[in-house]
């Protein structure tokens, strides 16, 4: 199993190495780590996707297609507990050269993903793909459930708990401190309270 942690190396593959058996249908089935594979508070653990895709030659075209998959962890945006999850995916891509023709008959390039050129010698890079396909399929705003009912208020006490315990506490008051509560203060000063 080749991987490569930082760079996905092995999601490049040289189209002249391709095209000497354009008959065979190139497995690939192993793990490839890619950074920065996140959205929001959700992303991939350790950037690790496990593939499981076919490399295919059709004329002058590029056929990539099969399974991707990946565990991702987050927060729950309501109780901002721990969350994670899988995801399955389905890849079914082309690649072709940049001219976008195929029969002489122009073919729409947004639809294709381009043959890239590295040391003169033109491949196909997956990393997009790949990419692409794990940063759509991220939930943006997870949630551990859809009955989740938020924060412990123990632990993120909210406004509305924290005014049920100042009530609290006023109910509990030292009766020695209660002469206090007759003092004057600016909130209930008149004028005519001054002495003359």
């Amino acid at each position: 199993m080749t991987t490569n942690r930082s760079t996905g190396e092995n999601l490049v593959f040289s189209l002249a190495m391709l095209r000497r058996r354009p008959e065979k249908v190139h497995q690939i089935k192993n793990d490839t780590f890619l950074e920065s594979l996140e959205i929001s508070t959700a992303h991939v653990i350790e950037g690790r996707v496990h593939l499981d895709i076919s490399i295919e030659i059709s004329q002058e075209d590029v056929l990539v297609f099969g399974q991707i998959g990946s565990s991702w962890s987050g927060e729950c945006r309501r109780c901002i507990e721990k969350v994670s999850g899988k995801l399955e995916l389905s890849i079914d891509e082309v690649f072709r050269a940049s001219d976008g023709l195929e029969n002489g008959v122009k073919f729409d390039i947004e639809d294709a993903f381009p043959f890239k050129e590295i040391n003169g010698e033109q491949v196909v890079d997956l990393e997009e793909v790949v990419r692409d396909s794990v940063l759509l399929a991220l939930p943006f705003s997870p949630l551990c459930s859809e009955e989740c009912l938020g924060p412990d208020p123990e632990r993120f006490p909210t406004q509305d708990s924290i005014h049920i315990e100042d009530t609290d506490l006023d109910s509990k008051k030292d009766p020695r401190w209660a002469v206090l509560d007759d003092l004057k203060t600016d909130k209930n000063f008149s004028p005519e309270d001054t002495v003359a």
